[in-house]
């Protein structure tokens, strides 16, 4: 008889999310709308927003996606899980899954992620940082200067 395996998947009410502060993954149950990071001990909401129309803040942080609607604006900095821009979007983004601009969407800031979706006639303002991390920190902004240019010059 073999030994029982070790290796037990998760129970489908359970999901694996990534805190947006220590990068460390942990699960949660699948209804929860927030949790405390067992690492780091920072709040995290888990739960998706949408913005419909004109919100003015500081930051908006979620684990979920925040989705930005045709009539919708958020001028605010964004620590998210994943961004769907259909209208405008003003401040830095910094997301943990897709960033996509639909068509005639706005989105000026800087910004962050691993992957970048563009719809035609989006209009695009800022510094873009996509793909993956490289020893854990995020790739180099287009543009920026390397210590090999600087060494050139001299």
């Amino acid at each position: 008889m073999p030994p029982p395996s070790t290796s037990v998947p998760p129970p489908d009410d359970r999901l694996t999310i990534t805190c947006l502060h220590c990068d460390k993954q942990q699960e949660v149950g699948r209804k929860a709308m927030s949790i405390t990071c067992k690492f780091c001990s920072k709040a995290l909401k888990l739960e998706d927003i949408p913005i419909k129309d004109y919100q003015a803040r500081r930051v908006i942080e979620t684990v979920g996606v925040v989705t930005v609607d045709k009539k919708g604006s958020a001028i605010a900095n964004l620590n998210v899980g994943g961004l769907i821009v259909r209208g405008k979007v003003k401040g830095s983004v910094v997301s943990k899954g897709p960033v996509l601009v639909g068509p005639e969407a706005e989105l000026k800031g800087n910004v962050t992620a691993p992957t970048l979706a563009v719809g035609a006639g989006a209009v695009l303002e800022g510094q873009y940082a996509i793909g993956p991390k490289k020893n854990g920190t995020a790739p180099p902004a287009p543009g920026a200067d390397d210590d090999d240019d600087a060494q050139d010059a001299a």
